[in-house]
């Protein structure tokens, strides 16, 4: 019985995907996410973010890094989450002071426990004059305005070191991706960095499917194609899928891709109810206009109406 006991650990163990170091008795099954729905593909992003337009120079203006041996292994260890107040009482705070102009106080909290120093941050909310982006805020929480989407430059690390701080980000809740030119559905002339989403927050429509697209192990772009840079074990997209879980659904659509006042279905631009009309704010969740009996029809060019 011992001997078949014995038999069936190894068995497991070598049946493992990922880069795991050993077989642990507490690691997580890899689950099997659903693909992305329709509405989730059609809120990816595309690579002409206008966020993106001014990293070259942010990147031509940086100093030397120096903490590249920071990131020689991909030890973490995932943080309890901090309670937050979306109505910014002063009570409620983060361990520390914000890492960064931008960043939800859950996530200024993980970077700074992985190694990520400030200098790292590239940008937060978007550096556009009109961001309206993935990086577009996301909300406000404990009075700090915040983009669930973060860039994180690369300089001076080599791939061994960018692949230990893609999982570092993941055991602490970041869905992340190395966005390497030419590689991945990431274009030759845009800018070599990290962006990282972290799951644990109200975010926009299009971060949201960017978290499902990373889940599945694709690159959260509109291309959604599989992502061959680097995989995850099954107990780093445990943490993520959790934070995920626990951020509640909650979805803004300040910045999304809805133009504001303009008229949207459930799952059209912004989320919410199929079967619902809603209008576009800009500045937090959709505003309800009226549930529509016989479903809510999509016109594309055009407010959409209950049919």
């Amino acid at each position: 019985m011992t001997r078949m006991l014995h038999l069936c650990l190894v068995t497991l163990c070598l049946s493992a995907i990922g880069h795991i170091a050993g077989c642990a008795a507490s690691d997580p099954p890899d689950v099997t996410d659903p693909e992305l729905t329709p509405d989730e593909l059609a809120a990816l992003p595309d690579v002409a973010d206008p966020d993106h337009a001014g990293l070259d120079a942010l990147i031509a203006a940086e100093p030397p890094e120096t903490d590249a041996a920071t990131f020689d292994t991909d030890d973490a260890t995932e943080l309890p989450d901090v309670p937050v107040d979306v109505a910014a009482s002063s009570a409620i705070q983060a361990h520390a002071a914000i890492l960064k102009f931008g960043l939800h106080p859950r996530a200024s909290d993980a970077l700074r426990s992985i190694g990520v120093s400030a200098s790292r941050i590239m940008q937060t909310i978007g550096n556009a004059p009109a961001s309206a982006g993935t990086h577009a805020q996301d909300g406000v929480v404990n009075g700090h305005p915040y983009s669930a989407a973060t860039d994180i430059s690369v300089s001076g690390l080599s791939n061994a070191q960018i692949r230990n701080l893609l999982a570092r980000l993941a055991k602490v809740g970041f869905a992340a991706w190395f966005r390497w030119p030419g590689h991945d559905g990431w274009p030759a002339s845009e800018v070599r960095h990290i962006h990282a989403v972290y799951a644990n927050c109200k975010m926009k429509t299009s971060l949201r499917s960017q978290i499902r697209s990373w889940l599945v192990g694709r690159n959260g772009l509109v291309s959604n194609t599989l992502y061959s840079f680097f995989h995850w074990t099954a107990a780093e997209k445990a943490v993520v899928r959790h934070k995920f879980t626990q951020s509640g659904e909650g979805t803004t659509n300040a910045g999304a891709s809805c133009f504001v006042g303009g008229l949207y279905c459930g799952g059209d631009k912004i989320s919410g109810d199929r079967n619902t009309l809603f209008r576009c704010t800009g500045t937090g969740a959709p505003a309800v206009v009226r549930h529509c009996a016989n479903g809510c029809a999509v016109h594309p060019g055009s407010d959409d109406s209950c049919r």
